[in-house]
């Protein structure tokens, strides 16, 4: 049986007031539509809900039942309404979030405070160690509506903001022979060792940078163990079992037996905040406002990123 919302309102207005007038009123409706529209009510549900006179307008016991239930289900309507409004202009709903490994431990957590603070009733999912190629994939599939990665991007049905320029640096094993040094660490003193890097197969942005700085220091990296994870990368430093260059903002994992060390490259990676172009999303849209009033990133898309301090 399928009741209209109309007449539901216009029988509940008639049976809190017990006239046909004032629920008119109430309705901003004429009296003899409501009439109607209550009467087409009781032909449906094929039971009288009102007893009318000359001088009066009560509720039977199958009105008074009915209007009892029906009371629930019209705020159950009016609070999705509210829901859907909400969702519809992104102030409520899942933001689906894909984060490059080294973003995990730097970026993630200051957007994550940031869409807390403006958008409380946005739940995040996110993924993270996603490679940039993965992040692409699952932003044209619909599979996510945001992504953290590194430039460049190989598609240009992506739009995107560079929040962050980093530099790399060397993770080292806490024992290796530069790992005691200060200053800049020359990379052509790392020419010998065990590199720790991605995959050739995972199209990593990070990987290529790698490669391409230990070409300038004038050496092809003897690479021994490869990984999909910044997190596993350190791990393996730290059980002593190579050298790895990482994105400096990786540095924020921790771990002991690890030494953090910037080289002399100016090699850098530029981090992004990447969705599918041409597809309007209310709710990307207020992270990025979000984002721009906790200054994370930059108001004008085409201005440069800051640069990464010299800290490490």
């Amino acid at each position: 049986m399928d009741v209209e919302v109309r007449h539901l309102r216009c029988f509940l207005a008639v049976a809190d007031t017990l006239h046909f007038g004032r629920a008119a009123e109430q309705l901003h409706l004429a009296q003899p539509a409501v009439s109607k529209s209550v009467r087409q009510l009781e032909r449906e549900l094929g039971v009288d809900l009102l007893v009318r006179t000359t001088r009066s307008v009560s509720l039977t016991p199958a009105g008074a039942e009915y209007a009892d239930r029906a009371r629930g289900l019209t705020a159950r309507l009016a609070e999705a309404a509210v829901a859907a409004r909400a969702t519809a202009d992104g102030r409520s709903g899942t933001l689906r979030l894909g984060v490059t490994g080294s973003a995990t431990f730097g970026f993630l957590p200051a957007l994550a405070r940031a869409a807390a603070t403006a958008m409380p009733d946005v739940s995040l999912q996110v993924r993270t160690e996603m490679l940039t190629p993965e992040q692409e994939r699952a932003l044209l599939d619909d599979q996510l509506d945001v992504g953290v990665l590194r430039l460049p991007t190989g598609s240009p049905d992506l739009e995107h903001v560079v929040v962050a320029r980093d530099r790399l640096v060397a993770a080292l094993p806490a024992g290796h022979p530069s790992a005691g040094g200060e200053g800049v660490l020359p990379l052509a003193e790392l020419a010998d060792a065990t590199f720790i890097t991605y995959a050739d197969r995972t199209g990593s942005v990070v990987l290529r940078a790698v490669l391409d700085a230990c070409q300038d220091a004038g050496f092809v990296p003897r690479r021994a163990h490869e990984v999909t994870e910044t997190s596993t990368t350190v791990a393996l430093v730290a059980a002593g079992l190579g050298v790895a260059l990482v994105p400096e903002s990786a540095a924020a994992l921790t771990l002991d037996g690890v030494v953090f060390r910037p080289v002399d490259s100016h090699r850098r990676l530029d981090l992004a905040l990447a969705w599918a172009a041409g597809r309007p999303r209310p709710v990307v849209t207020r992270l990025v406002e979000a984002l721009h009033a906790h200054d994370l990133i930059p108001r004008d898309p085409s201005a440069p990123p800051t640069p990464v301090e010299e800290t490490l």
